[in-house]
């Protein structure tokens, strides 16, 4: 008996311990790190850069969790909006704020959006090619120039499209490649405009998403990409 409870204990160790590997080289759990992606328009042009800081990281049970900021600025430098977000990593599968994952529209740029809460959008660890993951959406709420309006967002049709290389001016990785649908409706005013969209990411595992890209009516609409890592 006491072999197999001291063989439990090293298996929980053991399982404990590739849990941390699994979660601690992602870059929103680098505290006190600094990601710049740089927003490109559909002609490849610069437009914008998101620079995300985590501002720290705790334990949460079983879970690594961070809290980061998040900055939009244009071309100049000069801030366009700015908001928080979290991200948490329990070794078997990682969640990052489904904030992260707006897509940079100029109708958005404007809004001060406040949200109740987090959602997030789920990735296992172990992620094969072929795979479908779970949806996500959430609501928000705010202004833009004095104006009262409301957001809601989902994110459908998640699948692992495959492996990919992606090389940027950040660095490169060997990332999945997971398709998704993006819904947003915002509502003004009694009215509501909807916006459909078709979108891909990259994800390397151990590190994050480091490029994004979305369609709109078959045309490209810009995409968003890793362009300096600082920890």
């Amino acid at each position: 008996m006491r072999k197999i409870l001291f063989f439990i204990a090293c298996l929980s160790l053991t399982i404990n311990a590739l849990s941390a590997q699994d979660c601690k080289n992602y870059y929103y759990l680098l505290n006190n790190a600094e990601v710049e992606m740089t927003v490109f328009d559909a002609k490849g042009a610069a437009v914008a850069k998101n620079v995300y800081n985590v501002l720290s990281v705790s334990k949460e049970g079983d879970a690594s969790v961070s809290d980061f900021t998040s900055t939009l600025k244009d071309v100049k430098g000069k801030t366009i909006s700015s908001g928080k977000g979290k991200f948490k990593c329990d070794g078997g599968q990682i969640m990052i704020d489904m904030k992260m994952s707006l897509p940079n529209l100029p109708q958005l740029q404007d809004m001060k959006m406040e949200s109740e809460g987090n959602a997030f959008l789920n990735y296992p660890t172990n992620l094969k090619e072929g795979q479908s993951l779970p949806d996500g959406s959430f609501e928000m709420n705010g202004n833009a120039n004095g104006m009262d309006m409301g957001l809601q967002y989902k994110v459908t049709n998640r699948k692992v499209a495959g492996k990919e290389k992606v090389t940027t001016a950040g660095g490169s990785w060997d990332c999945y490649k997971i398709t998704y649908n993006i819904s947003l409706s915002m509502k003004m005013m009694g009215m509501s405009i909807p916006v459909e969209m078709v979108a891909a990411e990259w994800f390397a595992p151990g590190f994050g998403v480091v490029k994004t890209e979305t369609s709109r009516d078959g045309k490209p609409a810009g995409h968003m990409e890793i362009t300096h890592v600082k920890k």
